[in-house]
């Protein structure tokens, strides 16, 4: 059986593949495999060697000459970016900027499933009374800034989470980016509380942290809903 997936993000996520073709629970499992691996592992059949070349993508706005690289598995972070950062402080992320890891001191490698390497500019500033700003140039789910009349072809992203932590508020804006048959502010709630009943009922076993990423993006809370997923994860494995 072959399957097509075509649109916006998330329609490339395994996680979404999953969901829709063969589902997971507690009791049954999916296995799946990247395309590279294939790759690799029909090079360990015809030459007998173990194959650990990956092609990544370099990007993200801080990315002097976006492009793809040819690489090895893990290779140092440090060396594929020497000459190709724009910007005096930036962050390099293994992976999406949504669900990657940053890549610096101990951790200045690839990881083992990543084929990205996603640049940022690091802001430390926060303007005073942002918020009251026209916002021309900045983006918003919700509609709060002029740019969603002038609507730009791109927006100037940075590590900024503009504004702090706060309560979770659910005003529709989870269900609008989650592509799966899931109730995300129901979920997202559970996870939070560590109702692991609930969550299973409302399906989180079925979902992995890049999965969750686009809600973290959109919430207004500034939730990190990633490590509450596998936290409630860790708790149902371990009691059953």
């Amino acid at each position: 059986m072959t399957a097509e997936f075509e649109g916006k993000h998330p329609a490339g996520l395994v996680g979404t593949h999953v969901h829709f073709l063969d589902p997971v629970s507690v009791n049954t499992r999916v296995w799946h495999l990247g395309y590279q691996d294939v790759m690799a592992i029909g090079a360990l059949f015809t030459s007998g060697r173990i194959n650990v070349d990956r092609v990544v993508a370099l990007a993200g706005p801080a990315a002097s000459n976006p492009r793809l690289l040819r690489t090895r598995m893990g290779a140092s972070t440090d060396e594929l970016l020497h000459d190709e950062l724009e910007g005096d402080e930036v962050r390099a992320i293994s992976g999406s900027v949504l669900s990657g890891r940053r890549a610096s001191e101990w951790g200045s490698f690839m990881g083992r499933y990543d084929t990205q390497l996603s640049l940022l500019p690091e802001s430390r500033e926060r303007p005073f009374m942002g918020w009251l700003m026209p916002g021309r140039d900045r983006f918003s789910k919700i509609n709060v800034f002029l740019s969603s009349l002038l609507k730009p072809s791109s927006y100037k992203f940075n590590t900024s989470q503009n504004g702090s932590a706060r309560a979770m508020v659910p005003i529709g804006n989870y269900e609008e980016v989650m592509p799966l048959d899931i109730l995300p502010t129901q979920l997202l709630r559970a996870l939070l509380v560590r109702d692991t009943d609930s969550a299973q009922a409302l399906g989180a076993t079925e979902l992995d942290e890049e999965d969750l990423a686009l809600l973290t993006f959109v919430d207004v809370g500034k939730y990190d809903f990633g490590p509450h997923l596998r936290a409630s994860l860790d708790i149902i494995e371990r009691e059953g």
